[in-house]
C-alpha cells in the first residue's frame, strides 16, 4: 500500500503472491517411471480508480516456474506505482474511437489472443468432435493440415515444452510421450494439431506430447501446454514507427468467442493512440473484434526478442466436469492491420 499514491480516487488496491508446488509420479505398464516436480509463482497487483461516475482498473501479473527470482523480476512495488498512475490517467481519458485501425497488441494481451483463437481451435480432440456438448468444436477440420493459411507469412507458432521458466515446461506428457518442440503453424501455414498419442491414433495425424490430466483422478485429454509465437525482427520503436493510424492495447479486460473459436471480441484495460508512427493520447475501454484466421492473416509485424515475454495462465478450463490446468504462453508484441476497433462504457 505504501507504493500506491495517496489519491482519494484510488479506492481499492491489492497485491498477492500465489505459490503452487506440484510433484507427480507417472508409472505405466510399458516400464515408464517418471518423477516431475514443479513450483509455479503468480505475483500480481491491481488498482481500482473511481471518480464518482466511472471506475477504471489496471493490473499487472506474472506467471512462471521458478523461485525467488520470479518475485524479484515482478518488482511489485514499482508495478503498483505504475498501474495506479495509469488507472488515474484512464479516468481522464476519452473513450476509444470506433473504426478500422492497425492494432499493436502487447504480450499480456497476446497470450489471450493465442490461447483462444489458436490454442483451443488446434486441440485435436475438439477437431475430432469431442466436447461438443461443453463449449467444444473447432472451425479447424482434419483436412486443413499441411496447406491451410491460418495467418500471414510472419506467423510462426510453436509447441515448446523446453522453455526455461515457462509454466508447462516438461519432459513427458501424462501419457508418457516424450515432449519435443514442434511448429504448429509455420510461415502462416497450418502444420499439425495439438493432440496426444490417443488422438494421433484416432486421426492418423501427427501431434505433440500434450495429453494432460488436471489431477490424479482425471483421465488426460488434449490440452494446451507451452504454446508460443516465435519472435520476429522488429523492436518496439520499429513496431510503433510503422503504424500510421492505430492503437496500442494492453492487459486483457474481457473476452468473448464462439464455441468453434472463430468469431471473437476482446477488450483491454489500456489503450494509446498511434498516429504517424508516434505513440500518443491515452484512451479508455479499448476493444477489438474479428474472425480468427482472418485476424491472423492481418498480422503485419512481429516484435523481436526485446519485446518478447514469458507468461501464462493458471486457469484454463476444459472437459466435463470442468477441469482446470495451467497453460504457458510466450509472445512478442505484434501488429495487426485494419482491425475493427470500438470503445465501450466503463
Amino acid at each position: 500500500s505504501q507504493s500506491v499514491p495517496g489519491d482519494p480516487r484510488l479506492v481499492h488496491w491489492s497485491a498477492r503472491l500465489r505459490v503452487v508446488q506440484e510433484q507427480q509420479l507417472y508409472l505405466d505398464n510399458q516400464g515408464n517411471d517418471i518423477l516431475r516436480s514443479q513450483q509455479q509463482l503468480y505475483p500480481e497487483v491491481g488498482v481500482n480508480a473511481f471518480d464518482g461516475q466511472q471506475s477504471q482498473r489496471r493490473t499487472y501479473s506474472l506467471a512462471q516456474q521458478g523461485g525467488a527470482n520470479v518475485v524479484t523480476q515482478s518488482a511489485l512495488s514499482e508495478q503498483a506505482r505504475r498501474v495506479a498512475d495509469e488507472a488515474l490517467q484512464l479516468l481522464l481519458a476519452p473513450n476509444t474511437p470506433q473504426g478500422p485501425r492497425d492494432v499493436l497488441l502487447m504480450p499480456d494481451q497476446m497470450i489471450l489472443q493465442i490461447h483462444e483463437s489458436i490454442g483451443h481451435p488446434l486441440e485435436l480432440d475438439r477437431i475430432l468432435g469431442d466436447e461438443r456438448n461443453y463449449a467444444g468444436t473447432s472451425f479447424v477440420t482434419p483436412d486443413m493440415f499441411g496447406h491451410y493459411r491460418y495467418g500471414s507469412d510472419l506467423l510462426n507458432v510453436s509447441f515448446d515444452p523446453g522453455v526455461p521458466g515457462e509454466l508447462v515446461s516438461y519432459s513427458h506428457d501424462d501419457e508418457g510421450l516424450p515432449a519435443e518442440k514442434h511448429l504448429l503453424i509455420s510461415q502462416g501455414i497450418l502444420q499439425r494439431p495439438m493432440g496426444g498419442a490417443l488422438s494421433q491414433a484416432r486421426s492418423d495425424l501427427p501431434g505433440v506430447a500434450n495429453s494432460r490430466a488436471c489431477s490424479w483422478n482425471r483421465a488426460p485429454i488434449d490440452r494446451m501446454a507451452n504454446l508460443n509465437i516465435e519472435p520476429g525482427d522488429q523492436s518496439m520503436e520499429q513496431l510503433i514507427g510503422g503504424i500510421e493510424h492505430g492503437i496500442l492495447m494492453a492487459s486483457n479486460r474481457s473476452w468473448s468467442i464462439d464455441d468453434a473459436r472463430n468469431k471473437f471480441q476482446f477488450g483491454c484495460e489500456w489503450g494509446q493512440l498511434i498516429e504517424n508512427g508516434e505513440l500518443g493520447a491515452v484512451v479508455k475501454n479499448p476493444n477489438y473484434r474479428g474472425i480468427s484466421s482472418q485476424f491472423w492473416r492481418n498480422l503485419s509485424a512481429v516484435g523481436d526478442a526485446s519485446t518478447h515475454q514469458i507468461m501464462g495462465t493458471p486457469n484454463c478450463g476444459k472437459g466435463e466436469p470442468n477441469q482446470v490446468v495451467t497453460v504457458g504462453h510466450a509472445s512478442p508484441a505484434c501488429v495487426f492491420s485494419q482491425i475493427d476497433v470500438f470503445g465501450g462504457q466503463a
